[in-house]
C-alpha cells in the first residue's frame, strides 16, 4: 500500500513541478511563511511538498516564522465529560473559531509550548501533544504515583539544547517532590524534594522562557507570600525571588507576558484600597518595574492568563475575559454550560517535535542521555528508579471519539464594554 501511495505521490510530484516555475527552495520558503493547518493541505499533493514539511530544518524554520507572524490565543475546554476542544481567537478581529476535539479522557492540562501541550489525570496518564499535526506521545508512569495524592505536569522548552522538558509536581503526604522527563528518553529524575514548611500558594506553573515559577506561601493560616520559587529547565537548579516590596501585604498572582515575567497585585478583601496593580520583572527577576493599574481588582476566582499586547487575558472555568490597559475596554466570553476551561495561553500551529527518520532517532537519544549524565556529574543525577537505558519516543496519531455534542456549532459571541476599566464589577 506505501509503495503505491508513493507511486501516486511521484505522478503529482512530477505534474505539481512542471507547473510551478519557482525553484525547489523558494517553494520551501514561501511554504514555511504560511499557518501551519494550511500547511498541512499540502502534504497531500506532492512527494516534495510532503517531504520537505517532514524536514527537522524545515520545522525549526517554520516554528520561528509562525511565533513571529502567525501566533493566536488558545483555550481548551473539557466538553461531555470525555473530550477535550480547543478554541482559538484573534483579539486584533476579536473572532474565534472552534477547531476539532484534540483528545479524549484528560481532564487537565498545562499551557501551550510551541504549538504543544501537557495533558493529564491526577493519577499517571499523561502525554504530550500536538493540536495541528495531531500526534502524541504518551509518557512513562512515575513510580512516585503510588505515595503521592495526585500529580501535575508543565511543558517548558530549553532554547540552549532546543529540548522539550515535562516537569511533574508530586503531591505527597507532607511534601512535594519534583521530577523532570526529558522527551527523546523514557524515564523521570527527581530534581528537587521540598520540605514541610515550603508550601506553594498554587502549583499551576507559570513559564516565562527556560524558567518556571511558583508562588511561595508564609505559611500555611496565610495567603501572603513574599517569595516566588523558580526552576531552570537549563540546568534543572531552583532558586528563589523576591516579589516587590510595596506589594508584600497584598494578594499576588503570577502570570506571562510576552516573554516577561509579570506580577498581579490586589488589595486583599476588605482593604480600603481598590486599585489592582502590573508588575514586570526584569530579565534577572530580581528588579520589578510597575507597569499598570486597573481599578478594582478582578472578581473573586478569576485568575490571571496571560498579558498580551497590553490587554490582560484572565477567567475561571466558565468565563474568558480581557481588559484593555489603554481605553479600558473590556470583553468576556461566556463557554457553553457543558463545557468547562482548563487551560489558555498563546499558541502557534507548528510541526514540533522533530520526528526525524529512526537513525537520527537513535542518535539523538544518545545525546539526550549524554546531556543528562553531565547533568548527573552537576549533583542533578537521576534517582534510583531511573531506567539505565534511554528508550526511543515513539509518536502516533491521537485517536479522538467525537460525540454529537462536540461536532455542533457552538453560538458563543463576545460581549464588549465600551466602559472604563473600574466599571468591570458591573460588567460582571
Amino acid at each position: 500500500m506505501e509503495d503505491n501511495n508513493d507511486e501516486i505521490m511521484n505522478e503529482q510530484n512530477e505534474a505539481v513541478q512542471s507547473q510551478v516555475s519557482l525553484p525547489q527552495d523558494i517553494q520551501q520558503t514561501i511554504i514555511s511563511l504560511l499557518p501551519g493547518r494550511t500547511v498541512l493541505k499540502f502534504t497531500s499533493v506532492c512527494k516534495f511538498w510532503r517531504d520537505c514539511i517532514k524536514e527537522p530544518t524545515f520545522v525549526d524554520r517554520h516554528l520561528k516564522n509562525s511565533l513571529r507572524l502567525h501566533q493566536s490565543i488558545a483555550f481548551f475546554t473539557s466538553v461531555d465529560t470525555s473530550l477535550v476542544q480547543m478554541y482559538l481567537f484573534d483579539p486584533a478581529t476579536v473572532n474565534f473559531k472552534r477547531t476539532e476535539p484534540v483528545l479524549s479522557s484528560r481532564f487537565h492540562m498545562s499551557g501551550p509550548c510551541n504549538g504543544m501541550v501537557c495533558a493529564y489525570d491526577l493519577k499517571d496518564s499523561v502525554e504530550v501533544l500536538n493540536p495541528t499535526t495531531r500526534k502524541h506521545l504518551t509518557l512513562p508512569a512515575s513510580e512516585t504515583v503510588t505515595q503521592t495524592y495526585f500529580l501535575e505536569y508543565f511543558l517548558g522548552y530549553v532554547h540552549s539544547t532546543e529540548m522539550y522538558k515535562v516537569v511533574a509536581i508530586c503531591h505527597c503526604v507532607r511534601h512535594l517532590t519534583f521530577e523532570v522527563c526529558t522527551i527523546g528518553t523514557q524515564s523521570w529524575r527527581k530534581v528537587r524534594k521540598s520540605g514541610e514548611e515550603e508550601l506553594l500558594k498554587t502549583t499551576k506553573a507559570v513559564v516565562v522562557n527556560d524558567k518556571m515559577h511558583w508562588l511561595v506561601l508564609d505559611d500555611e493560616s496565610s495567603h501572603f507570600t513574599r517569595k516566588i520559587l523558580s526552576f531552570n529547565l537549563a540546568d534543572e537548579t531552583f532558586l528563589y525571588r523576591d516579589v516587590p516590596d510595596s506589594v508584600r501585604d497584598r494578594d499576588l498572582e503570577l502570570f506571562e507576558g510576552e516573554g516577561r515575567l509579570c506580577l498581579l497585585s490586589m488589595p486583599c478583601k476588605g482593604a480600603e484600597e481598590t486599585a489592582s496593580e502590573i508588575w514586570l520583572a526584569d530579565s534577572s527577576g530580581q528588579v520589578w518595574v510597575h507597569l499598570y493599574s486597573i481599578s478594582p481588582r478582578p472578581a473573586l476566582g478569576m485568575k490571571p492568563f496571560f498579558l498580551y499586547k497590553r490587554k490582560l487575558f484572565f477567567g475561571n472555568q466558565k468565563r474568558f475575559i480581557y481588559i484593555d490597559l489603554l481605553d479600558g475596554r473590556v470583553c468576556y466570553i461566556d463557554v457553553p454550560s457543558d463545557e468547562s476551561i482548563i487551560s489558555a495561553g498563546m499558541f502557534v500551529e507548528s510541526f514540533v517535535p522533530n520526528v526525524p527518520d529512526k537513525d537520527l532517532v537513535n542518535s539523538m537519544t544518545l545525546l539526550n542521555c549524554e546531556h543528562q549524565a553531565k547533568l548527573s556529574s552537576r549533583g542533578s543525577g537521576p534517582s534510583s528508579r531511573t531506567r539505565s537505558t534511554c528508550g526511543v519516543t515513539r509518536w502516533s496519531l491521537a485517536v479522538v471519539q467525537a460525540s454529537r455534542r462536540a461536532r455542533e456549532t457552538t453560538n458563543m459571541v463576545w460581549n464588549v464594554y465600551k466602559g472604563e476599566a473600574r466599571k468591570i464589577q458591573d460588567a460582571l
